[in-house]
């Protein structure tokens, strides 16, 4: 199968050195001031309209808050200017005379975003197409909005020349990682197709014998077939998001024809900045439906009050094909293709444009071991708290992590045979210096201390076990809040020893917010029925065994919506 890729690049700068002269054209220069210490605004995006609210030119102010309009006709003109945090302002009418510079100025207030109202508006569960103004999610996309404006606008003028690192993950489903990387240059990150293309045909397209992935750029979220064909609604952070609001985003009811995405726009609670697109694929084939499918975007304000994209992947499913027991065939996952990049130089564009920033980088080298520190444990997963870097150990137990600015770093390692009950190992803190490589040696505890850990404050019998495990739906997405519930027979002995009588007892327990669910104080090489329970959905039940010499069992309870 062949895979294309495409990503969401939002960088949100320029620079005018200077105001050039243009004879006797006619020229609007509008200069943009902070409304609260009259600084001037650096990196808002200023629009020229006409009379009748088209938009002619668009332009990024400069370090001085200068925005240069040049080549006009003679008319009557406004200058609408927006930023992130600031109200948008728009001037009165006023006229260019042949030959003539008109010169406007505009003052930025800050704007506020009530985040209790965007509480409310959540609370009542609705996911909005285009919602209208005063409301919060309004608001909030708003602020969205400017961010993906600037970008499209960077990258339509060719603002820059990137020097970047290209890197291709094939990541087995036994966690095995191959990787490849190349340095590449050019004006542009990627291209997407328009959205009109994307809504019609979907954003997994046929492409020969093989199906090409595709995401959003900023004209495609921005766009009218995008906006009309999807809803939005607010989201609160939790985990690596603590912190910030999320605008998440999902098809339209009724649209299940295509395949569509869904995800959220992630912004900084208290600026309102946009830090991370999130984006998964709605409507896929469900033998190769996954929730590891999709995208992720990073987004960084550099000093000079310029914007980048430092970061950004698209994950894809490497399908393969088997034959049921009825010999029809059946795709399935065999594997995932992880393609991304990162930015290591923005240059301004031309032969003589200086360079606006130069990675310097560190890098995270270490090794996982077993509980008893003698054998490296291979697969285990390590990532940075905060960032969408993940990477794999190598069956030496060795993993590295490059292109790291300095800092102190919360790393995160864990391992499928203590996820699958529900625990993390916590983060350990390094520090990482520019141009070194730090060392880190890390232990997984053993899965049978994790058991004992979790059920140690709770009273059991002797004979006693445990069972653990995660409740997802069918698309193994993690159920928090769902129900489980256990129960078994004791016979009571009567006449001769037989059982006459049986009484039917049980245990229950709700999952966590990532889905799972600890049962202690469970009779070993006892039948067990397990069932699961989520929003008026409950399974048939299985039937399961806690064996004597095992202490604990993992069940992953999956279910089925009624719809």
């Amino acid at each position: 199968m062949r895979f294309g890729h495409v990503f969401l690049a939002i960088l949100i700068a320029t620079s005018l050195s200077s105001i050039p002269t243009h004879g006797n054209a006619q020229t609007v220069l509008a200069r943009v001031l902070d409304g609260e210490d009259s600084r001037p605004v650096f990196g808002a995006l200023a629009y020229l309209v006409d009379s009748e609210g088209t938009v002619l030119k668009r332009a990024l102010t400069d370090q001085l808050g200068r925005a240069l309009f040049v080549g006009l006709q003679a008319g009557a003109f406004r200058v609408r200017v927006e930023m992130i945090g600031k109200a948008t302002v728009e001037t009165d009418l006023f006229q260019v005379a042949a030959g003539a510079t008109a010169t406007q100025d505009v003052r930025l207030e800050s704007s506020a975003i009530v985040l209790e109202g965007l509480r409310v508006e959540a609370e009542g569960g609705r996911c909005r197409v285009r919602p209208s103004q005063g409301l919060g999610v309004a608001d909030l996309w708003d602020e969205a909005r400017k961010a993906l404006s600037a970008a499209a606008f960077t990258d339509r003028e060719a603002i820059y020349r990137y020097r970047t690192v290209s890197y291709t993950r094939d990541l087995a489903l036994d966690a095995k990682t191959i990787q490849r990387e190349e340095e590449r240059t050019g004006t542009k990150l990627f291209d997407s197709k328009p959205a009109e293309d994307l809504i019609e045909n979907g954003f997994v397209q046929k492409d020969g014998d093989g199906q090409v992935y595709f995401a959003p750029d900023a004209d495609v979220l921005l766009s009218d077939p995008f906006l009309d064909s999807h809803c939005f609604r607010f989201t609160a952070g939790q985990g690596e998001a603590e912190g910030l609001v999320g605008l998440g985003f999902e098809p339209a009811n009724g649209r299940n024809r295509n395949v569509d995405i869904s995800g959220t726009l992630w912004l900084d609670g208290q600026t309102f900045e946009l830090r991370w697109l999130q984006y998964n694929y709605e409507n896929l084939d469900p033998d190769i439906n996954s929730s590891e499918v999709g995208g992720h975007v990073k987004f960084q304000r550099l000093p000079n009050g310029t914007w980048i994209v430092p970061e950004w992947w698209i994950q894809m499913p490497r399908i393969g094909v088997f034959y049921d027991t009825s010999g029809r065939s059946r795709m399935r996952i065999t594997a995932y293709r992880r393609t991304g990049g990162r930015v290591m130089q923005v240059r301004e564009a031309g032969a003589a444009g200086r360079t606006i920033v130069e990675a310097q980088t560190g890098t995270i080298e270490g090794v996982v071991l077993d509980s008893l520190g003698t054998e490296p444990l291979a697969g285990a997963r390590v990532g940075m708290v905060g960032s969408n870097q993940t990477v794999f150990t190598d069956a030496n137990g060795q993993f590295v992590i490059r292109g790291l600015t300095g800092g102190r770093y919360q790393i995160s390692i864990s391992h499928s045979s203590v996820e699958e009950v529900g625990f993390r190992p916590p983060p350990i803190i390094e520090e990482v210096v520019e141009g070194q490589v730090t060392g880190v040696q890390f232990r997984m505890p053993a899965k049978s201390d994790v058991v004992f850990e979790a059920c140690r404050d709770e009273s059991q019998e002797d004979g006693s076990a445990a069972v653990l495990g995660q409740v997802v739906d069918q698309r193994g997405r993690a159920l928090p809040g769902a129900t489980v519930s256990l129960t078994w027979e004791r016979f009571r002995a009567t006449l001769g020893g037989v059982p006459q009588q049986a009484d039917v007892l049980g245990l229950q327990a709700v999952a966590d917010a990532d889905g799972y669910y600890r049962i202690c104080g469970v009779p070993e090489n006892q039948l067990l029925t397990i069932r699961g329970g989520f929003d008026g959905t409950e399974t048939a039940g299985d039937t399961i065994r806690v064996r004597e010499e095992s202490g604990a069992r993992v069940h992953r309870v999956e279910i089925r919506s009624n719809g």
